[in-house]
């Protein structure tokens, strides 16, 4: 089986993702997903989202399913990630918010530059 991980980073080492295609086939795609948030210099807490998640794939994806696909799909579309990136998003900044000093509010998606 061939896994994919794709790393995501901020200036300034602020903000690392991963995104792991763990599992597919004809039926689903089970897709790992993680952010870390760390500070620099370090404060008193690093936070790890890891968000793990299974696609059931309908009738019209079924047969263009193979990994460069799935590559397209994470790196040009982003649809299959919206939602986990919507709900990691949402979690960090709950846990964050615990601290009223500093509540840390990651956007869902990030803009690449060239």
């Amino acid at each position: 089986m061939q896994f994919l991980e794709y790393y995501f980073a901020i200036p300034g080492n602020f903000i690392i993702q991963q995104i792991i295609v763990k599992d597919y086939d004809e039926n689903h795609v089970y897709l790992i997903f993680k952010r870390k948030v760390f500070f620099n210099p370090e404060t008193f807490y690093n936070i790890l989202v890891e968000l793990s998640v299974i696609y059931e794939l309908n009738e019209d994806f079924k047969d263009k399913l193979n990994i460069e696909s799935l590559e397209k799909e994470i790196d040009e579309n982003r649809d299959i990630l919206a939602p986990i990136l919507e709900k990691v998003s949402l979690l960090i900044g709950n846990i964050t918010n615990v601290d009223d000093d500093l509540t840390v509010i990651t956007p869902p998606f990030f803009h690449e530059s060239d």
